[in-house]
């Protein structure tokens, strides 16, 4: 097939980024011809994918959101025809409308239930809004990829978009980079590195966006009372990590929090933890989760997350339902550093072997053929 991807920039880190690098390069292996437009390339792309840079207006950050949203689909238009022009973020127009993030309407509402945001909206918001209802406004788009049901859920709900028009296909996770036989190679240097002692027990957090992703509240978990002995490393970045380390050194939290900051190589610290703990607001899918479920850790989520979705047995009784009650969150990760901890790592591997990218790769080529099936 000849497929366009639209999104504003590349990168080989970061959530949807980095889920358009591999999945752009993936399919290219798959041996589709992939193009991809974006206003800025922070890394080449991956092998066989042919680059197309689209020009911004570089007046603020609501200009090159605007700007984007209407040159990219005309500049695929100048190349086409395509059997499908995939919209990775929030683009006009497409065949294809890629929602990996959720929807920006029920993100807004949710960060101000839980007070997060207080004040108006500003013209970024505003703008993400007229967008986001432009996209999945009827003869805009033919067909939607939700990364869970909890998307598809907020697309049908906040713009009528019929259910049939939307397919849940979970991202996949790299079993190889992420496995328990990483945990020998790279734990204890990890461990070191970090200043964590080998024999205590380490609670990993990963990701950007601190307040969203829930960090104020492990924090606050860790000053009341965290599990005995366990140390708490957040690996990661915010705008304010420097306001967040500072809390971490005074005297209620310094000696078992770390604040990393962002890494490359996260599979080393997959590799030094005992659990891993995804207290998010509002979190899409996760990739977290599922490349902690791959390195065999048990993972305390709540039903906020979308990857939370793929969680059964004995890991489901791991879910909260407010990523805010301490209570909760401790006696939940209380369960995943006890006696239990062997079988709850077979129990996550198990789950995570279910979603090799490869078979990503299967259910996204299915909604491809569908889209252009739908466009002819």
């Amino acid at each position: 097939m000849r497929l366009a991807f639209l999104y504003r920039r590349l990168a080989r880190e970061g959530g949807t980024e980095a889920d358009l690098y591999r999945t752009t390069g993936g399919l290219a292996e798959r041996g589709h011809e992939v193009h991809l437009f974006c206003g800025d390339f922070w890394t080449p792309p991956p092998p066989g994918v042919r680059p197309h840079p689209v020009r911004l207006l570089r007046a603020g950050r609501v200009a090159r959101l605007l700007s984007f949203a209407w040159a990219a689909p005309r500049a695929a238009a100048r190349e086409g025809p395509w059997d499908v022009v995939v919209g990775f973020g929030r683009t006009a127009r497409q065949d294809l409308v890629r929602c990996g993030g959720g929807t920006h309407r029920a993100y807004l509402e949710t960060m101000r239930r839980s007070g997060a945001r207080r004040r108006g909206l500003g013209p970024y918001h505003r703008a993400v809004l007229a967008l986001e209802a432009a996209q999945y406004r009827p003869g805009n788009f033919r067909r939607v990829l939700a990364v869970s049901r909890r998307v598809g859920e907020e697309i049908v709900a906040g713009y009528g978009v019929a259910m049939e028009r939307v397919r849940v296909a979970y991202n996949g996770v790299d079993l190889q980079r992420f496995s328990p036989g990483q945990r020998t190679a790279l734990g204890p240097s990890a461990r070191r590195e970090l200043g964590v002692p080998p024999d205590a027990r380490l609670v990993l957090a990963v990701g950007s966006g601190f307040r969203r992703k829930g960090i104020d509240v492990l924090l606050r978990l860790w000053e009341e009372g965290a599990p005995a002995g366990a140390w708490l490393v957040v690996v990661g970045n915010d705008e304010r990590l420097a306001a967040y380390r500072r809390k971490a050194n005074q005297p209620s939290l310094r000696g078992r929090v770390v604040l990393a900051g962002p890494r490359p190589a996260a599979e080393q610290f997959y590799a030094a933890a005992d659990a891993v703990v995804v207290p998010s607001l509002q979190e899409a899918f996760g990739n977290v989760v599922l490349e902690a479920l791959a390195a065999g850790l048990p993972v305390v989520t709540s039903r906020r997350v979308g990857a939370g979705e793929l969680l059964t047995g004995p890991l489901q009784e791991l879910m909260v339902d407010d990523p805010s009650d301490t209570d909760a969150l401790r006696k939940r990760l209380n369960v995943a550093l006890g006696p239990d901890g062997a079988e709850l790592s077979r129990a996550a591997r198990q789950i995570a072997e279910r979603h090799p990218w490869s078979e990503h790769f299967a259910q996204l080529e299915a909604l491809l053929d569908a889209t252009a099936s739908a466009a002819r």
